[in-house]
């Protein structure tokens, strides 16, 4: 493997200032400008590398992102929590850099990497799968304790002298069903 990057080798907490730059959409002259207010030492050249990095990572980003969304609107996204979505969307970012180098062209494989992708693959979407298995679980106890509750109230309303078709058009609509 090659020798880490000039930018690579600087303080986590300038990367990660250098990230925040491009994301506010400074060029790299502006760029630059801080980093030697900073009293920061790298190329220009260096740098166009790394923001050309940092694009490409973000335009995969976007484009996962796109995706998931067209994803959900064609197929709805039940079952899948907002956490999951998160977890699965910082997981396939991760594997976006492992799979870009850092001229931001995307890197060749061999054989035992490709084999610990598609492991990872694999986990995540077992992840999403075991997250939207525990929701669907949690969905239908709360319908369960509704229906519990929709029970409960037809009874106290017919103790309390309301006809039988009144307490459960009042249950079908706490339920949110058609007649009984």
């Amino acid at each position: 493997m090659g020798r880490k990057s000039t930018i690579a080798r600087l303080p986590a907490e300038v990367r990660e200032l250098i990230g925040a730059l491009r994301k506010q959409g400074r060029t790299l002259d502006e760029i630059m400008e801080k980093l030697q207010e900073l009293d920061v030492q790298v190329s220009r050249a260096a740098l166009g590398r790394h923001t050309k990095q940092i694009d490409a990572i973000a335009d995969h980003m976007r484009k996962s992102r796109d995706m998931a969304r067209a994803l959900t609107e064609r197929f709805g996204d039940e079952g899948i929590g907002d956490l999951a979505r998160y977890n699965l969307q910082v997981a396939h970012g991760l594997l976006m850099r492992l799979m870009i180098s850092e001229e931001g062209e995307p890197i060749q494989l061999d054989a035992k990497e490709a084999m610990f992708l598609t492991s990872a693959i694999k986990n995540v979407t077992a992840a999403a799968k075991a997250d939207a298995d525990r929701e669907t679980k949690v969905r239908a106890q709360i319908a369960a304790q509704a229906a519990e509750v929709a029970e409960e109230t037809v009874a106290e309303l017919k103790k309390v002298g309301m006809s039988a078709e009144g307490a459960e058009a009042i249950r079908a609509r706490i339920l949110g069903v058609a007649g009984a």
